[in-house]
């Protein structure tokens, strides 16, 4: 078995398994080739890391199977196979320089030049949820418009902001590309969903401008030998976790005692409404097969039918979506379809 760096393209071996935060390891027992990409890897470095894996498994006759393990995902074979070699330690370094910018301070590489970035998700133009994209608009506040949910790409921080008219097909979406940022670079981005109305933060960070840069990143050590025990290490070495000396029978009363203080949290702090749970006051109707209609005077003039979201109704707490109502014009009625 092997243990390489990936330094700038290229593979280094190294005898002691020690992984650093910021660099992309190659583990090589022949059968299985293991790339474990650090939380703090650059781009290049993860790019780097799977051509050389590839590059190993071709050079024996493409029978090696090839798996990526990222940093704290590390399954069990792979733990067994690094036992071998001693006791896996992971550091918060960045032994290896990148071919992008190094990443030393903890921040992604290329963050120092990163530009905010505002994206617009719209179905209106598109046939279906599959192909629909993203689209930059300007990074300002009147970019935004009620019927559509935009992403605020801010390096290390990924806005979703949902206009009070959008669809449930463009929350989904904005959702799912925002988590997938989180893939093209190293880190996480604290994806964080606001709604139109209740956004000024959202709204603070376009008044900041596309160069403002704000970053949550832990400061990784300097770059330095592996091998070397520094104080830091030593220090951690002495913190051992602490354990209950006593442990008793919880009673079936007590368990029953504990689920309904759970619900009564629960209701109280869900407004305005729990997912699945819906305003009984509002008329439900049927989903009509044509042409919408009012259940009260029959009026089929689609100005005259609002749609407004009801947020009594959600159907989804994660991302948020919510129900909709309908407002005949002609005769104030008030309905939602199922």
């Amino acid at each position: 078995m092997k243990l390489f760096l990936v330094d700038q393209g290229n593979l280094k071996e190294i005898s002691k398994p020690v992984f650093s935060m910021g660099d992309v390891y190659i583990v090589d027992d022949n059968r299985t080739i293991y790339v474990w990409i650090g939380s703090k890897a650059s781009i290049d470095e993860k790019t780097a890391g799977a051509a050389q894996a590839r590059t190993l498994d071709q050079q024996r006759g493409g029978a090696a199977k090839i798996i990526t393990v990222d940093e704290n995902q590390e399954p069990n074979e792979f733990l067994k196979i690094i036992s071998l070699m001693g006791a896996m330690k992971v550091v918060e370094k960045n032994i290896a320089k990148t071919l992008l910018k190094d990443v030393s301070t903890g921040d992604w590489a290329g963050f120092e030049e990163w530009k905010n970035i505002l994206y617009r998700v719209s179905a209106e133009e598109f046939e279906g949820i599959n192909a629909m994209k993203m689209i930059q608009v300007p990074f300002v506040k009147d970019s935004l418009e009620s019927e559509d949910c935009y992403v605020a790409d801010l390096g290390n921080k990924v806005y979703i902001w949902q206009g009070r008219t959008c669809n449930v097909k463009e929350k989904v979406k904005a959702g799912q590309w925002a988590r997938n940022i989180d893939a093209e670079r190293a880190g996480s981005q604290n994806e964080r969903i606001f709604e139109e109305g209740d956004d000024s933060e959202f709204l603070a960070a376009l008044e900041r401008g596309v160069d403002y840069k704000e970053s949550d990143a832990v400061q990784l050590r300097a770059e330095s030998v592996l091998e070397p025990e520094t104080e830091a290490d030593r220090a951690a070495a002495k913190i051992q976790p602490e354990f209950k000396s006593e442990v008793r029978e919880v009673t079936p009363e007590e368990i029953r005692a504990d689920i309904a203080q759970i619900k009564d949290v629960s209701a109280s702090s869900a407004g305005p409404g729990i997912p699945g749970q819906v305003d009984d006051s509002i008329l439900t109707v049927e989903k009509p097969e044509g042409r919408r209609r009012c259940p009260k005077c029959g009026m089929e003039d689609k100005t005259m039918i609002h749609e407004s979201v009801d947020k009594s109704n959600i159907i989804l707490d994660y991302p948020r979506v919510y129900g909709k109502m309908y407002h005949c014009g002609a005769c104030a009625a008030d309905w939602r379809e199922k």
